[in-house]
């Protein structure tokens, strides 16, 4: 069993072993190597990403709600990029530009705009 473990391409860097839950029952293992595996997992030995079905099974929910909450999250956080790389443009333009170009970028916006933004950023 530790042979399994130890000749493992799945090593994280510190000893230990990632094992993905993908698949696991379908790994030529006797009952006695699985005893070893699990007691490997329970003891931090070796580490198992479990698979989103199995994810799901032990949290007592659907692999359907699973998904839909993985895809909710990568909406989410693709909004979060746009948001970030508008804001990264108008960053490098307030960085180009001269004192008196910003002055007049603060005036075409609008003072009370630019209070406002502040504010919530603030406050």
């Amino acid at each position: 069993m530790l042979d399994i473990v130890k000749n493992s391409q799945n090593h994280n860097g510190n000893g230990s072993v990632t094992i993905s839950g993908r698949g696991v029952l379908r790994r030529k293992l006797t009952p006695g190597m699985r005893a070893n595996l699990a007691a490997d997992i329970a003891t931090g030995l070796a580490q198992l990403t479990p698979s989103l079905k199995q994810t799901a099974a032990a949290l007592g929910v659907s692999p359907y709600s699973v998904r839909q909450q993985l895809k909710a999250r990568a909406k989410k956080q693709a909004a979060f990029e746009a948001r970030q790389q508008e804001a990264l443009a108008i960053v490098s333009a307030w960085d180009a530009a001269t004192p008196q170009g910003r002055t007049d970028a603060i005036r075409l916006i609008g003072v009370a705009d630019v209070w406002d933004v502040l504010a919530s950023v603030v406050g």
